[in-house]
């Protein structure tokens, strides 16, 4: 049963970033601001952190695909970045020092490399005409914004459950 409640949480982060999206204005921080969640994708980044890299690289490209068939135009893009920004965390946790402050501001960079990742695909094919500039102001900034929000209120819970369930299935 407590093999489930990883899969459990990354299902309820999926299904809140989707209330807030649906709930919370994305004009949040002004006018012409767009402000995305990513709850699903730090979740994700604490899972590679605090629990097992293995897992959290499996379960980026399980809900990469999920992300990529409810909310993407372009099917591959998020089954693609997840994984792989999950495994470059892996591998700067191994060099970095494991505190919160160092995986709060690893997963804030991730954010914004996911959604320059994002923008320069849909610009590589057309599919948005934003310049550089707006997408800066806009998009990138009120999405970083809104993450640090989450990250700020989060962190603490989340990382002490992801242990709480390290520690559990240890038991095994």
């Amino acid at each position: 049963m407590k093999k489930f409640l990883l899969p459990l949480l990354l299902l309820i982060a999926f299904g809140f970033e989707n209330v807030f999206a649906t709930f919370v204005p994305t004009n949040l921080f002004g006018d012409k601001s767009i402000a995305a969640p990513h709850f699903l994708f730090i979740v994700l980044l604490f899972i590679v952190v605090y629990y097992n890299a293995t897992n959290g690289i499996l379960y980026g490209m399980l809900f990469g695909f999920i992300v990529d068939i409810v909310y993407s135009e372009l099917l591959g893009m998020y089954l693609f970045a997840f994984p792989i920004l999950a495994y470059l965390v892996s591998n700067a946790m191994k060099i970095l020092q494991v505190n919160l402050f160092i995986v709060s501001s690893l997963v804030l960079i991730s954010v914004g490399i996911l959604e320059y990742y994002t923008y320069g695909l849909l610009l590589l094919l057309g599919r948005t005409n934003l310049s550089a500039s707006a997408f800066f102001t806009d998009r990138f900034l009120p999405t970083l914004l809104l993450n640090g929000i989450f990250l700020v209120i989060f962190c603490f819970p989340l990382r002490k459950y992801i242990l709480r369930i390290f520690a559990a299935v240890e038991e095994m």
